[in-house]
């Protein structure tokens, strides 16, 4: 169930909520840490470009969908010359008390196709805006769980989705490299 998340948010029609952190980052590093309720169904924690994630949540979902293919059906050769860019948004998937760990890039995976570790008590998250990269950490050990770059073009925000009903707490107080701190808030269950 947990390696068909990844591709649950855009291949059916599951109710999503989508909660967007009211505090957009902009600049130096920033770090957060959240605890996950375990009994969670399904709940991706991460960050994400400010504008991406309401455009994403507000477009119907046939139109993310794997079966559309934005592609115009001729081979004009534009496709090949875009250069890849890194995702608008970053998500670690946990759900019933494990975290799913994917496409090789973790740390601890051995498998290429991901792997799945317990949930620690609370997950860091540290965002490096000038480097376009977030790191996932057991806040406990602090041992890093996940890696990976997120496009970092315009204000990124915190992100948490709930899918089939979740809670999590987070860390009232966001520190960033400049040590400024800003108060972002406590979350609740979602049903």
């Amino acid at each position: 169930m947990l390696f068909a998340a990844e591709r649950l948010m855009t291949s059916c029609h599951l109710s999503i909520d989508l909660v967007i952190g009211d505090v957009a980052i902009t600049q130096g590093k920033s770090y957060w840490a959240c605890c996950v309720d375990p009994s969670s169904y399904l709940v991706k924690v991460g960050v994400g470009l400010e504008s991406k994630l309401q455009e994403w949540f507000q477009v119907p979902q046939d139109v993310v969908s794997p079966r559309y293919d934005p592609d115009s059906g001729h081979d004009s050769g534009a496709e090949d010359t875009t250069v890849e860019a890194p995702p608008p948004y970053a998500f670690l998937t946990i759900g019933m008390g494990k975290i799913l760990l994917s496409h090789g890039s973790a740390l601890t995976s051995r498998d290429p196709n991901g792997c799945t570790v317990p949930l620690p008590p609370r997950i860091g998250i540290c965002l490096d805006y000038e480097q376009g990269k977030v790191s996932f950490y057991d806040a406990v050990s602090f041992r890093e769980l996940w890696e990976c770059g997120v496009d970092c073009s315009g204000p990124v925000c915190p992100a948490f989705c709930f899918i089939g009903g979740g809670a999590l707490h987070l860390q009232e107080l966001v520190a960033n490299k400049q040590d400024r701190k800003v108060t972002i808030g406590n979350f609740a269950k979602l049903d």
